[in-house]
């Protein structure tokens, strides 16, 4: 009896394209469910942890700042630093563990290491950005009205704090493989930064010459241009743009001539 053998189909050959899109998209999958399978509210989680924090510093600060406060709402003032922020510590803190995570997935050759930032990056991106949009809407429901009439600069700012972001995790992937020890200290230093960057009060009220010296912090050039294109009434004459732009450039290059410079190690020890 003879055996009919099905119909011969050639192997279609993916590009390269599409081969990084189903890498991506993996990497993906897999940061939705380390970042969020472990909790009960899922996807909710990432909202309502800046949302208590925001009431806490409501609660603490609140009636004090909001007397200082120069032209803008101390709630609108909370969101429009903290949550840009949280976004910037997130991307760098995570990726300090990249490669030890994503093992068994950089055993495959399409999957590099910088697609792996890419994808945690970009995940806290639509993460925060989402969380940004919802509490701005929110804020509204207690006739806290932020401005949109300059909600370019805003995407702009965000884009801007993105790609310094990118080029931080590099460097972060690096530490993190690397440096051993090294790795333990920059939640420390993201702490530090935290308060260095005029998140939780406005650095108007800083005197001189402590406000120079703060300054030469280039996140706060971002998140009080931000706060400025939100509620307008708010000072803008401290901010320097260009500052944080050159600071964006130079990380980013830094990370990338890094990376390359330690790629085929990194995957000799895949």
């Amino acid at each position: 009896m003879s055996v009919e053998l099905p119909p011969y189909r050639p192997v279609k050959h993916r590009s390269g394209l599409k081969v990084m899109g189903a890498a991506f998209h993996a990497l993906l999958m897999r940061e939705l469910q380390t970042r969020f399978g472990g909790y009960r509210l899922g996807y909710l989680w990432a909202p309502l942890e800046v949302i208590f924090q925001v009431g806490i510093y409501l609660v603490i600060f609140g009636t004090v700042m909001t007397r200082v406060m120069p032209g803008i709402n101390y709630s609108l003032f909370l969101v429009a630093g903290l949550v840009p922020y949280q976004m910037l510590s997130r991307i760098a803190i995570r990726s300090l563990g990249a490669v030890e995570a994503n093992q068994g997935l950089l055993m495959y050759r399409a999957v590099r290491h910088i697609d792996v930032i890419i994808a945690r990056s970009f995940l806290e991106l639509i993460i925060y950005f989402f969380t940004f949009v919802l509490l701005l809407g929110t804020l509204s429901f207690f006739d806290i009205y932020p401005s949109v009439s300059h909600l370019d600069v805003v995407l702009f700012c965000w884009v801007t704090l993105f790609l310094f972001s990118f080029g931080l995790a590099l460097i972060m992937m690096v530490i993190g493989h690397y440096g051993g020890e090294i790795s333990k200290v920059v939640s420390l230093i993201f702490t530090v930064l935290y308060f260095a960057s005029g998140i939780i009060y406005s650095i108007h009220v800083v005197p001189e010459p402590y406000l120079s010296y703060l300054l030469y912090n280039p996140f706060i050039h971002n998140l009080e241009l931000i706060r400025h294109a939100l509620s307008p009434t708010y000072p803008a004459y401290h901010i320097d743009m260009g500052y944080f732009l050159k600071w964006m450039i130079f990380v980013d290059f830094f990370g990338l001539l890094l990376y390359k410079a330690v790629e085929k190690d990194l995957i000799r020890s895949k």
